[in-house]
């Protein structure tokens, strides 16, 4: 199947999220592609997952034509489950994992024994996991820096020589990258205002945006 969609082992791993060599496991019949895992092949491929979890030949497509999988059916199979265009690909599911996302905390803030709400902390902190594993095992950290980037925000301090002046000696990077350049003659209680551009960081579970939005 691999060889089909003309993917290396280590394009496909990153596909599914899983490593290198957990494909290779399943190629040389070192290990047996799980029910979960031959799940998302057949969500990423259009190819029929019992097929996979048999390993039964010729493979066919999972729809109800269950033609023999081929790589124009997978490319039929992009386009039609996920759309022609990247941002048409984002934009299908968001509204569903956003709902659910929604209903997940909602069902967790309402109070339990003793009237207090007590799952919601877990319930977030599993999804701030889950963030993390996602990124690091279909290996997003690059393009989610890059769309991080796209949403920079002016960041705006104003302070007084004197704060100004312990800035600079207890956190001269940051003093330095608001570009503070002490001035001598400048009282302690005269007002400086500097300003510098910031790109969100990578924070599951806390806000993300820029500019705008953020306020």
């Amino acid at each position: 199947m691999r060889r089909t969609l003309g993917q290396t082992q280590d394009v496909f791993a990153a596909t599914i999220g899983v490593s290198k060599d957990t494909v290779a496991s399943w190629e040389t019949g070192r290990n047996r592609i799980s029910a979960a895992l031959a799940r998302r092949i057949a969500l990423a491929t259009g190819v029929d997952e019992r097929a996979l979890l048999k390993g039964n030949r010729p493979l066919l497509t999972r729809n109800p034509a269950r033609r023999p999988f081929t790589r124009e059916e997978f490319e039929r199979h992009q386009k039609s489950f996920w759309g022609e265009t990247a941002e048409e690909s984002v934009r299908r599911p968001l509204a569903r994992c956003t709902d659910a996302l929604g209903l997940l905390l909602r069902a967790a803030a309402q109070a339990g024994e003793g009237g207090v709400p007590a799952r919601m902390a877990g319930v977030l902190d599993s999804f701030i996991q889950w963030c993390e594993q996602t990124r690091e095992d279909f290996r997003l950290g690059k393009e989610i820096d890059a769309q991080l980037k796209q949403r920079k925000q002016t960041l705006k301090l104003n302070k007084s020589y004197a704060q100004w002046r312990e800035m600079a000696k207890c956190d001269p990077e940051m003093a330095r990258k608001m570009g503070f350049k002490d001035d001598p003659k400048r009282g302690g209680n005269e007002m400086l205002q500097l300003s510098m551009e910031t790109v969100p960081l990578w924070m599951p579970g806390h806000g993300m945006r820029g500019g705008k939005e953020q306020q």
